[in-house]
């Protein structure tokens, strides 16, 4: 059982990394549950992060 959470979490930051490579705003979270919301926000924050320094 926690091998799938753990995944449903990588999925979360893996869709908010892409969210945030594109450029789409992180209100576009489409998560309401706290945990997966985070790992969302984690991977658009990471994304903004490489964004920046590729520039």
């Amino acid at each position: 059982m926690k091998r799938q959470k753990r995944d449903r979490l990588e999925r979360a930051h893996q869709r908010g990394y892409q969210a945030g490579i594109t450029g789409r705003s992180k209100e576009m979270c489409p998560y309401q549950a706290l945990t997966q919301r985070s790992h969302w926000l984690g991977g658009w924050r990471k994304a903004m992060e490489d964004r920046v320094a590729i520039a």
